[in-house]
């Protein structure tokens, strides 16, 4: 399986002239592959989604997280890529 997951947040900071800007942002993590030797590390996911945010705030904007407003789970099925026959090419 492939997992990769997908959160909408809302931030928020006091203007100037002290109004309130909302401005919405949205992320996603890697995709990790998950088997029966491999589990989904949560704090990872966690880790993922901090190094995000605050890559999205470095520039000093003064956003501060308000509420995530979504975070969905995407699983899909993954197999492998092989060869399954020979096929002989013209010359």
């Amino acid at each position: 399986m492939r997992v990769h997951f997908r959160a909408d947040a809302i931030f928020v900071r006091q203007t100037e002239d002290g109004q309130q800007q909302r401005v919405a942002a949205y992320f996603s993590t890697p995709v990790y592959d998950v088997d029966d030797t491999q589990n989904i590390c949560l704090e990872t996911v966690a880790a993922d989604h901090s190094s995000q945010v605050e890559h999205w705030n470095a520039r000093g904007s003064g956003f501060v997280s308000d509420r995530i407003t979504k975070f969905v789970g995407i699983i899909s099925q993954y197999r492998l890529l092989q060869g399954s026959s020979w096929l002989e090419t013209p010359e």
